[in-house]
């Protein structure tokens, strides 16, 4: 195949397919298919009511590696209805799923963690949804993950979209005419929003519908200010893995012992750089009632200056939203944002932070800041129902009454979908228990108000379900 130049618009050589360029750096996508499952996700949920079986493509192809200079190969999955996979029915769109935070060995859509592919899977949704492993996994999982680094993540994940549309043409799949969605939830949420933000800046030939995120840190700024001003977090977890990320992706050259407090500081390669632990595996070690400033030393708790200073700095430039983010959304891109105002990993309102950013720039931005419960139970549940009732109404033939019926005819299964996954049930933080929040000045997010609710009669049924009505 004939190399194109560098000066060649990035809309020409999505075309070719085959290539993917940078200003550094050109390589061959490469893609090939590696190994095809059927599965079965969701099982014993709902008394075996979404069981879903379905069908995974896992395939490799090659991208960038963190320095940007260098390629490296990754894997990624594609996964369909075993009608669509079959060829007996058309898909109705594309999908491109950003997982959420994963930290231990295998714990990817491609190898143990299909259950959450499935989430997308019902009896009326015939998706093809495209999830990325990304660097730090699967091939490369003797390597420091790249948590929420925006611009790795995003090329990556371009790459295996472009990789797995190769790859569904080769194989035969109708699929062109398809609205294509975006979803992420929680750390995929951030995912999801980098995503779109690269191809609004960069990828003009990438359209997506809309762009679906919940209970994600768009901003870790806002997230930290919100730490350190309430010397809380649901999530022990959440600051030392982008910390060290950040630290491992882009060679800051920072001493743990100068962030974390004992015994943090001695275990980052054993704890979280050796993947043997899953992200609430490293809560349980850190401890579950470890406040902030039992987890930072006083020097990383000012972030006004020194190793805080530098912290909050490389916070603000991987913002994306807020002040400091500078990119134009496309407006033609619809978005879906839901925050639980009971979230105690992520405080909701640098959700609302993110749903200010775009709606400044001119975008449509249905909102959902309910008081949804925690952020897994029941924000997660919540965000992945509204999320297909959200593309449905994107979609021309959309018919969600799947739903309904589910809750009308099951109603008091629905409380136990997701009990295993509250790990720390003991933490019962009250109102009266947070501090004010006087984030900086700058910041647009409104922490009083009600925000804008859509909420559907599906919803008003899971509240009644909830014992919310």
């Amino acid at each position: 195949m004939k190399q194109k130049s560098l000066l060649l618009i990035v809309a020409l050589f999505a075309m070719q397919g085959m290539w993917a360029e940078h200003p550094i750096v050109q390589y061959s996508l490469d893609p090939q298919i590696v190994e095809h499952r059927n599965l079965n996700g969701l099982q014993g949920y709902l008394n075996g009511l979404v069981n879903i079986n379905f069908d995974q493509l896992v395939f490799e192809y090659t991208s960038l590696a963190p320095d940007q200079k260098s390629t490296v190969r990754l894997t990624a999955s594609i996964n369909m209805p075993g009608a669509v996979y079959n060829k007996t029915s058309k898909a109705r769109a594309l999908v491109l799923y950003n997982q959420y935070t994963t930290c231990k060995k295998r714990e990817r859509i491609s190898q143990d963690n299909y259950d959450d592919a499935s989430l997308l899977f019902n009896k009326f949704e015939r998706f093809i949804s495209i999830s990325p492993d990304l660097y730090g996994w699967t091939l490369t999982e003797d390597k420091p993950q790249t948590y929420c680094c925006p611009e790795i993540l995003a090329i990556e994940t371009v790459d295996a979209w472009d990789a797995a549309m190769i790859l569904l043409e080769q194989e035969g799949y109708d699929f062109k005419d398809l609205p294509a969605f975006n979803v992420g939830y929680s750390s995929g949420g951030y995912h999801a929003m980098a995503v779109q933000k690269y191809v609004d800046e960069k990828r003009p030939d990438i359209f997506f519908t809309a762009t679906s995120t919940g209970g994600a840190p768009y901003d870790f700024t806002t997230v930290l200010e919100t730490y350190v001003k309430t010397n809380f977090t649901g999530y022990q977890c959440a600051l030392p893995l982008v910390i060290v990320a950040y630290n491992e992706t882009y060679n800051l050259g920072l001493d743990y012992k100068d962030i974390f407090l004992p015994p943090l500081c001695d275990k980052i390669d054993e704890w979280i750089l050796s993947k043997d632990y899953t992200s609430w595996g490293i809560n349980d070690l850190i401890g579950l009632d470890t406040k902030i400033d039992q987890m930072l030393t006083p020097a990383a708790l000012d972030y006004t200056r020194g190793i805080g200073k530098k912290i909050y700095d490389i916070f603000r430039d991987k913002a994306l939203c807020g002040p400091w983010a500078k990119w134009q959304p496309n407006t033609d891109t619809k978005h879906f944002i839901l925050h639980s105002k009971d979230d105690l990993y992520i405080h909701y309102h640098v959700g609302w932070e993110m749903a200010n950013y775009l709606e400044a720039h001119g975008c449509d931005v249905k909102t959902d800041f309910s008081n949804w419960d925690n952020h897994v139970t029941w924000g997660m549940v919540v965000w992945y129902v509204r999320t297909i009732l959200f593309i449905e109404n994107c979609i021309a033939d959309g018919n969600a009454s799947y739903f309904v019926d589910l809750l009308e005819n099951n109603p008091n299964a629905i409380p136990d979908l997701y009990k295993k996954i509250n790990r720390n049930p003991n933490i019962n933080l009250n109102e009266e228990d947070v501090p004010a929040i006087s984030l900086t000045t700058d910041k647009k997010a409104d922490l009083n108000s009600d925000g804008e609710v859509n909420v559907t009669d599906v919803m008003l049924m899971i509240d009644q379900i909830m014992g919310k009505e």
